[in-house]
């Protein structure tokens, strides 16, 4: 709409034309459009198949059998990982319970292990009579490993066995002492020898495996064939942070791996 005030011009209000300048003019005028409203535009875009689907226009091709077959065989081994988490943990549980035992550890102790000394564990729990749980045929399929050791661990020349206090009740909470061991040194238990180390180096490859956490406070011991220089045969490097009285621990445990790991028998750490 469109309003002139104060013009000598007038517009007609029907055609929009300029009326003849001899007729009265008025003081205003106003001018409304007749023109028809503008349909709204409208574009027209051809989908592809893919992008109906997408949009929900279209419902989904049928799943293939084997992604069918994927979807229930994940469904079904649900279940089956909840129970299989339980018996895992129980038997870990009693598996730690074997090893302290064992060596005269108590309970206050936490047992972590790596490789040959996860197989090592496993050999003490069996020798007490606690089975290990068998792996559900559903989750070996999928991938998942078995309770303790996997044949990897039990093939194993080296191992780690860590022995920490992680009750924060405990007054000496956070102290630790780890073991790493070589199974094929071929030293005898009864030539093992426990040996303090001054210089960390003197640990040989073994200590490049243990933990460099726990700075000045930490001591360093190696289970050698009696020999203390550069020479000597080492069968286990030992990292203590404040566990030092443990140490002899760290030897019988070192010295029992030939017995629990008879693999290795003839030219193994703790052949007999």
């Amino acid at each position: 709409m469109t309003k002139i005030i104060g013009s000598q011009i007038l517009l007609d209000a029907t055609t929009g034309m300029v009326k003849p300048t001899g007729l009265p003019a008025r003081a205003s005028s106003t001018v409304a459009s007749q023109a028809p409203p503008r349909p709204p535009l409208m574009d027209i875009v051809d989908l592809s198949d893919a992008a109906r689907r997408t949009m929900g226009r279209e419902q989904p091709t049928a799943l293939s059998a084997e992604r069918d077959q994927e979807i229930r065989r994940v469904g079904s081994a649900i279940p089956a990982m909840s129970d299989w988490a339980s018996a895992t943990s129980d038997y870990m549980g009693k598996a730690a319970d074997a090893f302290r035992a064992a060596f005269g550890l108590s309970d206050s102790i936490s047992i972590t292990s790596v490789g040959a000394g996860t197989a090592m564990m496993d050999a003490v729990a069996t020798s007490r009579g606690i089975a290990k749980p068998k792996l559900p045929s559903v989750l070996a399929e999928a991938g998942e490993s078995e309770a303790g050791a996997t044949a990897e661990d039990r093939k194993a020349d080296t191992g780690f066995i860590g022995l920490s206090i992680t009750d924060r009740q405990d007054p000496r909470f956070g102290q630790k002492l780890d073991v790493a061991f070589n199974r094929s040194t071929g030293i005898a238990p009864e030539s093992m020898t426990l040996v303090r180390l001054d210089d960390p180096r003197n640990g040989g490859a073994l200590a490049k495996l243990l933990s460099p956490n726990g700075g000045d406070d930490a001591s360093m011991f190696a289970v050698t064939d009696g020999g203390a220089g550069q020479n000597a045969r080492v069968a286990a490097a030992i990292r203590s942070v404040g566990m030092d009285d443990f140490a002899t621990s760290a030897l019988a445990i070192v010295k029992a791996v030939g017995r629990y790991l008879p693999g290795l028998a003839e030219s193994g750490t703790g052949s007999q």
